[in-house]
């Protein structure tokens, strides 16, 4: 079983317009779940169907909890009413933006659905609902689709991530899954202007390690800016180009994306986080900016993988133990945060030996190679570059 087994059922939610996203279309083909207009115009009654529908969910999971003293009951009380909670208290100060109103909506149901079946799970994963764009756990149920992976986090449930949505689009496997998930990130923006320049940003609505809502990750911006210039070159649609050089422009904004450091600047996984720097997330940052300019010419990713590129080349040897490599350094003196796991140490060889691919100097090469002998000293198997 992918899921914990509650024990004892839980009632199954009744499938109806007020809080459900299903296979309907509108009159032009949309199927819901990729309509903007959908979620807009039916706002307050989708978002009355889902707070009614979370209510039931809790108040079962809470009885549930009284009547058994089993703790995880508590928990999935705890995570299935976060979205509720966290949504209402941005409306307690100010109206929600369109974007944000579609992302409310989406988690809530979300979490509806999980909740209605599932115990909250033992710890963070990700899971999709209906899709068939899927590398990841996939729950099948009638009444809500998304093409979009949902990540769970401990008391907060259940939570679309795009930096997960940027790994999912590069695992693809046809055109037409790629096209419907980048379509459903989509409407999930939020562009805004500085000194006259549009730039877009795709904010994460849960709280993680005090960072409070709306933060930002250099790994989506980044990758998600390549994703949307390789759908632009698919189909010519030059909103997926738009898209693309909005992402772009955020690295020129005040977004704390970008962090100058000693060796150059750096490209935040966590804009918050503002002496953390993660390797992984540089480079596959770095690399979503090359693949947007080879798309799209934009001048402006290329100067930004550039620049990534001449931080990585100056700074590598921090994430460096002679050994093995470090998931990240952080401080103001970069010091070793950790050492990478060895799927991230794996991953550290790939994406050096893709800045070589892409660049064509073979001295990232011999970073690849020297990280990926690293393997091999520890009897492991080494990668395939």
């Amino acid at each position: 079983m992918f899921f914990p087994v509650i024990l004892g059922l839980i009632f199954i939610i009744a499938c109806s317009p007020s809080h459900a996203v299903d296979n309907n279309t509108d009159c032009n083909g949309t199927p819901d779940h990729l309509n903007r207009s959908y979620y807009l115009d039916s706002y307050q009654e989708l978002l009355k169907g889902a707070v009614k529908n979370n209510t039931r969910i809790r108040n079962h999971l809470y009885k549930r909890y009284t009547s058994t003293g089993d703790r995880r009951y508590y928990q999935a009380y705890i995570d299935a009413g976060y979205a509720v909670k966290l949504f209402s208290g941005i409306k307690s100060k100010r109206a929600l933006r369109s974007d944000e109103k579609i992302i409310e909506i989406k988690t809530i149901q979300a979490n509806n659905a999980y909740y209605s079946r599932k115990l909250s799970p033992s710890d963070t994963i990700v899971i999709v609902f209906n899709s068939r764009a899927c590398q990841f756990r996939n729950m099948p149920v009638p009444e809500f689709r998304s093409n979009l992976p949902f990540v769970y986090y401990k008391s907060r449930g259940w939570h679309i991530y795009p930096v997960t949505t940027s790994n999912l689009a590069g695992g693809c496997r046809n055109t037409s899954d790629f096209l419907e998930v980048m379509d459903e990130q989509k409407l999930t923006v939020s562009f805004r202007t500085y000194r006259g320049m549009r730039y877009a940003v795709f904010p994460m609505y849960f709280d993680y390690h005090g960072s409070g809502t709306g933060w930002l990750d250099s790994f989506a911006q980044g990758n998600l800016a390549g994703h949307y210039a390789r759908a632009y070159n698919l189909t010519g649609n030059r909103g997926y180009l738009d898209l693309s050089n909005s992402l772009i422009n955020s690295f020129y904004a005040p977004t704390g994306l970008v962090k100058p450091t000693t060796y150059g600047n750096f490209y935040l996984h966590y804009n918050f986080m503002r002496e953390h720097y993660i390797l992984n997330a540089h480079l596959i940052c770095t690399l979503g900016l090359h693949t947007a300019y080879s798309y799209t010419g934009n001048s402006r990713a290329l100067n930004l993988f550039r620049t990534g590129v001449s931080t990585f080349r100056r700074m590598n040897w921090r994430f460096d133990s002679g050994r093995w490599t470090y998931y990240a350094v952080s401080g103001r003196y970069y010091k070793p945060a950790w050492l990478a796991s060895e799927s991230y140490h794996r991953l550290h060889v790939q994406l050096a030996n893709r800045v070589w691919k892409a660049t064509g100097d073979s001295y990232y090469r011999s970073v690849a190679l020297r990280w990926n002998s690293y393997l091999e000293r520890k009897g492991l198997r080494p990668e395939r570059i």
